[in-house]
């Protein structure tokens, strides 16, 4: 804005700056003036490309001319996702494309050429949102505490043999990063889960009745004995955490924890592509978890599409790494087209399907991979690195390879045969699977364009 007013009437100016303001909403007054006072004339967007050395950025590059801008005003643009060009000058000149600067909105910048943002049009106008026809996500919890109240299948089993009624405090927990398409990975955590004022629920206290921690306290320990020792050292911590309940062993005020016992759709906040699965076990999750409550397998559907991904990249805020943020104030204005029963049906049996073969895929996967420590030697750790954990990308020799690098010890010759059966026959499995995934996908994206009512170039468009 300085350097904008500091130019003479005409005068340019081209700046190397942080791309977050183009859709942040802390940078909405910034774009406001930009977009109203100044005619844009060039915009390079570097995507999370690396463009200095030792420091995570985010870089644009902005060169504008101090005129107001007309209603036909051009932008010639260019995004660069995949790499940085050797000579920018030439790759800007070869490949950039043009869009009206009217195009650029208050709410975001999105820089795409005319074909694109025609599309872009087409996915939204007319069409009710997500938070119209489903309501807007919900937040995973934050528990201020994890060490405390996050804790693995040994303890919980621990806690368990010391005290059964510790089972009824304790919920199933996945992280963002478990989230998966179609489907979860769990690390087999658990969610020590006493929501504000469970306390004095449980003691049979009404709200307006006072209750000293003490007290409350003791009254823990007589009804919950393995719980309130395994919390008692985190006491001080506990005390000063900021996202706490009545009292410091509590979880948050929160108004829909009843929604994670139920059936509901999972995505994670972070995703380089569509990670949305329907939960049926009850599952909790960290903050880097969202959770939609309805579980219609049409949603489902329309989430893993290839258009509702099209829309998403082109509003939601991208960072390193290739990761887009799914913000809930982002998704919930996902366009949702209105269907016939039979379409929904439609949708909704391929997502079920879809999700079904997921599950198996990784159930293959994961057998395996807990078959592995049985070639380590009892001295070693029984450590997979990741080559071993994507165990169905080797071939049989390469597979040896790694797991004596990875145990320090061969496979013992008279075992060999036996492996190589079983690492292929597994590898053939996950193979169909994929093959039948992708067909279902395939099948389903199809139904979705329908909807829409896509073109065959539109089509080719969502499909690059």
């Amino acid at each position: 804005e300085l350097g904008h007013k500091l130019l003479k009437p005409g005068g340019r100016l081209g700046y190397i700056s942080s791309s977050t303001f183009f859709k942040t909403g802390s940078g909405e007054l910034l774009r406001n003036y930009l977009t109203k006072q100044a005619t844009l004339e060039k915009m390079v967007d570097f995507g999370d490309l690396q463009v200095f050395d030792g420091v995570t950025t985010y870089p644009a590059i902005v060169v504008l001319k101090k005129v107001i801008p007309e209603a036909e005003t051009a932008i010639a643009i260019l995004v660069l996702r995949k790499s940085l060009p050797d000579n920018l000058d030439q790759h800007f000149t070869q490949e950039y494309s043009t869009m009206h600067q009217a195009r650029l909105s208050q709410s975001s910048w999105q820089l795409e050429d005319e074909s694109l943002a025609k599309l872009r049009q087409k996915l939204t106008q007319g069409y009710q949102t997500l938070k119209e026809v489903y309501g807007s996500p919900y937040r995973g919890v934050l528990t201020g505490l994890n060490a405390a109240f996050v804790i693995n299948r040994q303890i919980r089993n621990r806690l368990i043999d010391e005290d059964p009624r510790s089972e009824e405090l304790l919920k199933p927990f996945l992280e963002g990063k478990d989230l998966k398409k179609w489907h979860a990975q769990p690390n087999d955590l658990w969610l020590i889960a006493m929501p504000k004022f469970w306390t004095r629920q449980a003691m049979g206290k009404n709200a307006k009745e006072i209750i000293s921690e003490d007290k409350a306290w003791l009254w823990l320990q007589q009804q919950y004995g393995a719980i309130s020792n395994w919390l008692e050292p985190f006491a001080g911590k506990g005390r000063k955490r900021l996202d706490k309940g009545e009292f410091w062993w509590e979880l948050r005020a929160c108004t829909y924890y009843e929604e994670f016992e139920k059936q509901k759709i999972f995505y994670p906040e972070f995703s380089v592509s569509s990670k949305f699965h329907r939960d049926a076990q009850n599952y909790y999750s960290n903050n880097k978890g969202f959770i939609l409550p309805n579980c219609d397998g049409y949603l489902l559907g329309l989430l893993n599409s290839k258009v509702s991904w099209q829309y998403l990249t082109g509003i939601c805020t991208f960072v390193r790494g290739g990761y887009y943020e799914l913000r809930s104030i982002k998704m919930e204005t996902l366009p949702i087209p209105s269907a016939t029963t039979e379409q929904k049906s439609i949708i909704g049996n391929l997502a079920q399907k879809c999700q079904e073969l997921s599950e198996q895929r990784y159930a293959i996967e994961n057998n395996f991979r807990r078959r592995l420590p049985d070639l380590c030697p009892p001295e070693r750790e029984a450590k997979l690195n990741n080559r071993l954990k994507s165990w169905w990308l080797l071939d049989f020799a390469s597979f040896q390879k790694q797991i004596k690098s990875q145990f320090k010890s061969s496979i013992p010759p008279a075992e060999r045969n036996d492996w190589q059966d079983y690492l292929e026959g597994e590898q053939a499995k996950i193979t169909t699977l994929n093959l039948q995934i992708t067909q279902s996908e395939a099948e389903l994206n199809h139904v979705v364009y329908d909807l829409f009512e896509l073109t065959p170039q539109e089509i080719v468009m969502v499909e690059a």
